[in-house]
């Protein structure tokens, strides 16, 4: 992703596709979105917007992991969505910053505002808690 100036409304898709993996349900996309883009001037960065999305993502949900899965039965493509949602939301967010919207490391460490080596370890974490998730919906069936 190119994250020099454009205009701010370039990147919608790329938030509210975020903002729904970050959140799990359109409300709360829909909110998150309107709040990151009542706040964005005209002219920013993917670098710039993100943090704001970050800001206003914790402000609204804070570190929750909680998801109610207890009506999954068995894996289908959507159980790797709701294993997503309980990852802590730190992980959450580089995992989905770095596979979905493919940004680098150094990317992801200007947005989060932590060194690079902090967001190596929060991917290979997130992914890893994720793949064990995945295996226990997988065992479970």
């Amino acid at each position: 992703m190119n994250t020099h100036q454009k205009a701010a409304m370039e990147f919608i898709d790329d938030v509210y596709n975020l903002a729904y993996w970050m959140t799990g349900n359109e409300a709360s996309t829909g909110m998150l979105v309107s709040q990151v883009y009542l706040n964005t001037p005209g002219q920013t960065s993917a670098e710039d917007l993100f943090k704001l999305f970050r800001k206003h993502y914790l402000n609204a949900f804070g570190q929750s992991t909680a998801f109610n899965a207890s009506d999954v039965m068995f894996i289908e493509d959507g159980d790797v969505a709701k294993a997503v949602l309980n990852l802590p939301s730190d992980f959450k967010l580089v995992v989905l910053l770095s596979d979905v919207l493919e940004l680098t490391h150094t990317e992801i460490s200007h947005i989060i505002e932590k060194p690079i080596d902090t967001v190596r370890s929060w991917i290979h974490w997130g992914r890893k808690l994720l793949g064990k998730e995945i295996a226990e919906r997988a065992s479970a069936n």
